[in-house]
């Protein structure tokens, strides 16, 4: 009973202080906090969309992050971490298929080796510390022929982020 009556006894004092706190109740209802979270929202709306160069190929590439490194040429030993995915229908990220992150190791590789025509081409002038998203077209890609159980499906454009971390 002394519970109730207190707790009854606390409700009506912060509802009498609401009504009879005159300017009190002005600070009481300030929004700050609220208006900070709901800028936020705003602010993640205002990141700008990569702007993409399409080279003759039909390569679309766009630097998300220079480099100041040393710039990709052929030939070059180059050390990358890479997130590969399937473009949707508006060419941006769908289902994603592999991430060396997430697999605990960096990519290396020859610049011009044995890899899609779309991807040596993509790190040709990119620098070290760079990040470029790369769409790549079939025809550069894996066209008619993806790998056995790589999941890619035939004919679809790729998508791979890369970061470049080093030349060696």
């Amino acid at each position: 009973m002394i519970r109730i009556t207190g707790l009854l006894l606390g409700i009506l004092l912060v509802s009498a202080g609401l009504v009879l706190g005159g300017d009190s109740t002005k600070t009481e209802t300030k929004a700050e906090p609220a208006e900070k979270t709901e800028a936020a929202p705003d602010s993640a709306k205002k990141v700008k969309k990569p702007e993409f160069i399409t080279t003759e190929s039909g390569l679309k590439y766009a630097d998300l992050v220079v480099g100041e490194g040393k710039e990709a040429v052929n030939g070059m030993q180059v050390e990358c971490h890479y997130t590969l995915w399937i473009a949707d229908e508006n060419d941006e990220p769908g289902q994603k298929l592999q991430s060396s992150k997430d697999m605990g190791r960096t990519f290396e590789f020859k610049v011009g080796g044995p890899l899609i025509k779309g991807w040596n081409e993509g790190m040709l002038g990119m620098k070290e510390g760079g990040t470029r998203m790369l769409i790549i077209p079939p025809e550069l890609g894996y066209g008619n022929s993806p790998p056995p159980g790589s999941g890619i499906p035939k004919d679809k454009n790729l998508i791979f982020k890369i970061e470049f971390l080093k030349a060696k």
